[in-house]
């Protein structure tokens, strides 16, 4: 197996920790323990028994979790070590060698990694910025062969921060049901809605989907290394014997408060401060961009806690990140690890005044940028 370095992680774990300001995050800002548990329940948690359990999870938090979809119960999750392994558990159970998987991108592009490593054919759905980052579903129709098994995607977007409509999510969950495959869909943003209502789950619209998803994104709770695959109980029960070698069991006392925090009340309240928060930042950052309106464009969000910008300069997003990073000490995302160059990425669901003091910076460099390139 010959993995490919992940470029968007590389990034991240290389700098998010050495600038003064990092405003590159994907997720709502976190909680502490002290805001997010009661007295009463930090005091539960101080009891919890640093033991061995299930290594699918509680049956209390898989219960919980089995919940937030419709006809579900515990057997039908398992949990895992946050979203990322359940990714990796997602094609380490449903594919092999010389399959083919249909990626939507740009993306997250854990699972298009893995798949390429075990040798299986990854084939790209791209999303069109000028049909405002949806897809073309006539272009899906001609990547689909008799070794396709899967089409992976995420929804919410990330980067753009856009999602399906009903209409559209439906229209995929039929293309899949038609050619007899399975949706993975990871769903780590559903929940970081800004101007609607929470979409349903993919695992509520098609009986051969599979859902990532955990507590990190959304509900900003990325410490508690708490995710999740829910889908059909006899290949969650081998995505469960696929988890005996990898992490086996996942953290008890994480698991304790992820039980609190996704109670359906509990977990609206999170998921509000989150949306609120959203809100407040994206119009600081719409107002931003329209300041430059000869030079960036981007669609708002829809979902997410990111905005994902065209800049009109002249210079590799790479090199834009690292000159940011050093001349101004602040981190954002190039494109370049999505595969799109004149592509910036930042965070919106940071503090507001970390934001503002990023922003602040950014106009420092293109300032100097709009000089160089009228």
């Amino acid at each position: 197996m010959k993995l490919e370095e992940f470029a968007l992680e590389r990034t991240l774990s290389l700098y998010e920790n050495l600038v003064e300001y990092d405003i590159s995050p994907s997720g709502v800002h976190h909680y502490t323990i002290d805001e997010l548990l009661t007295e009463d329940e930090q005091q539960e948690l101080l009891k919890q028994e640093l033991g061995y359990g299930w290594t699918n999870g509680s049956v209390e938090l898989r219960e919980t979790i089995a919940a937030l979809y419709k006809d579900r119960d515990a057997d039908n999750v398992v949990v895992s070590s946050g979203s990322a392994e359940a990714n990796l558990l997602v094609v380490l159970s449903f594919l092999e060698p010389g399959d083919e998987i249909i990626v939507v991108v740009p993306n997250f592009l854990q699972i298009w990694g893995l798949a390429r490593g075990l040798g299986i054919t990854v084939k790209e759905l791209w999303l069109k910025e000028d049909l405002g980052w949806q897809p073309d579903f006539s272009e899906l129709s001609e990547l689909v062969t008799p070794k396709t098994k899967m089409i992976s995607i995420c929804h919410p977007n990330n980067p753009t921060g856009q999602y399906l409509s009903l209409e559209d999510m439906q229209r995929l969950a039929r293309f899949c049901r038609d050619h007899e495959i399975w949706l993975h869909a990871d769903e780590i943003y559903r929940g970081s809605e800004i101007t609607v209502e929470e979409p349903p789950s993919f695992a509520d619209l098609y009986e051969k989907a599979i859902v990532s998803s955990g507590t990190s994104k959304a509900m900003g709770l990325p410490g508690l290394r708490v995710g999740w695959l829910v889908g059909p109980k006899d290949e969650i029960y081998v995505a469960w014997q696929r988890k005996d070698y990898a992490s086996t069991v996942p953290s008890t006392p994480m698991q304790f408060i992820a039980d609190i925090a996704l109670k359906p009340a509990r977990r609206q309240q999170i998921l509000e401060r989150g949306r609120a928060r959203l809100r407040s930042n994206l119009s600081i950052v719409s107002n931003w961009v329209e300041s430059y309106s000869d030079h960036i464009s981007f669609l708002p969000p829809q979902a997410g806690a990111m905005a994902f910008f065209r800049y009109h300069y002249d210079i590799n997003s790479t090199e834009l990140m690292h000159r940011l990073r050093k001349e101004q000490n602040i981190l954002v995302l190039a494109g370049d690890v999505y595969g799109l160059d004149h592509f910036i990425r930042i965070g919106i669901c940071i503090p507001e005044e970390h934001l503002r003091i990023g922003l602040e910076r950014m106009d420092r460099l293109f300032e100097s940028l709009n000089s160089t390139y009228k």
